[in-house]
C-alpha cells in the first residue's frame, strides 16, 4: 500500500481526535444505555466545543428524532486520500432503534478496499454502494448498508484549518464564521459525498445557496472577530465560562 503523505498523516491524526474519539465514546456509551447497562461516566464531550453533555440526554434526543434514518439506516464510512486513489479508513456503522449503536473499524489494506477506491476514483458511487452492501452480508457484519459516506481527507483539513484559526475553537464566535466557509468549499470540492442521496446530504446541499450569500458576510466578520482586541476578549471570555455542563 502506498504510504500516506505527511499532509496526510497529520490530518488523520487529528480527525482521529476531533471526530472518531468523541464519535466512537458516544456510540459506546449509546450502545451500553440500550442494553440496560449503567453508565461508568454519563458525560459526552464534543471536540469542538468545551461542554460536557449527559449522554443519556443525547440518546433520548437521537432516539426521538431517529438520527440514522437521516442516512438511510447502518451507515458505510469510508476516508479517501487526497487523490482519491486509495481507500485510508473505513467504518461500519450499526444502528438499533434510530440511535448508532456500534462501529466497526474495516482494514483498508484487504482487497475490499481495493475495488471499492477503483469505484470511487471513477466517480462510480453507486457501484462502490452496491459492492460493500454484497460485502457487508457475505462477511457478516450487518443485514443492510444504508448508505455510504465518502470524505476525502481534505474534508477534515477544511475543518481543522477552521479550528486552528479560531485559536484551537477558543475564538468560538470567529470558528463558527470559518466553519460555514469551510462547509461551503467542502460542498464545492465534493469532499463529501453519499450514496443512495440520504436526507443528510440533501439537508447540506439545500443549505449551499445560503452559504454562498453569506460567504459576503462571513469574510468581513472573520477579519472583524479575529483583530487582536476583538480576539483578546473573546478568547478571554470563552476561558471564564467553559467547560459547561449540561444535564437532564
Amino acid at each position: 500500500m502506498i504510504p500516506l503523505t505527511l499532509e496526510e498523516k497529520e490530518i488523520k491524526a487529528w480527525a482521529g481526535k476531533a471526530f472518531k474519539e468523541p464519535w466512537f465514546d458516544l456510540v459506546q456509551k449509546c450502545a451500553k444505555i440500550s442494553r440496560g447497562e449503567k453508565l461508568d461516566d454519563i458525560w459526552y464531550h464534543p471536540f469542538f466545543i468545551d461542554i460536557f453533555i449527559d449522554v443519556r440526554f443525547v440518546y433520548k434526543i437521537m432516539k426521538a428524532i431517529k438520527i440514522s434514518d437521516f442516512v438511510n439506516g447502518n451507515l458505510f464510512t469510508i476516508i479517501l486520500s487526497k487523490k482519491e486513489d486509495r481507500v485510508i479508513w473505513a467504518c461500519f456503522e450499526k444502528q438499533k432503534d434510530g440511535v448508532f449503536t456500534e462501529a466497526i473499524v474495516l482494514n483498508p489494506e484487504e482487497k475490499w478496499a481495493d475495488k471499492v477506491a477503483e469505484l470511487l476514483f471513477i466517480d462510480n458511487l453507486q457501484g462502490a454502494y452496491e459492492y460493500v452492501s454484497s460485502w457487508v452480508k457475505r462477511n457478516e457484519l450487518g443485514d443492510s448498508v444504508g448508505a455510504i459516506k465518502v470524505a476525502n481527507i481534505m474534508f477534515f483539513k477544511a475543518i481543522k484549518d477552521a479550528w486552528e484559526k479560531s485559536y484551537e475553537g477558543k475564538n468560538l464566535p470567529l470558528f463558527f464564521m470559518l466553519f460555514l466557509d469551510a462547509v461551503k468549499k467542502i460542498i464545492e470540492k465534493r469532499w463529501l459525498r453519499f450514496y443512495p442521496n440520504v436526507n443528510l446530504y440533501k439537508m447540506i446541499k439545500i443549505s449551499y445557496p445560503l452559504l454562498k450569500e453569506l460567504s459576503y458576510v462571513t469574510y468581513p466578520l472573520s477579519k472583524i472577530l479575529s483583530a487582536k482586541p476583538v480576539n483578546d476578549v473573546l478568547v478571554a471570555y470563552n476561558s471564564f465560562v467553559v467547560p459547561l455542563k449540561v444535564s437532564i
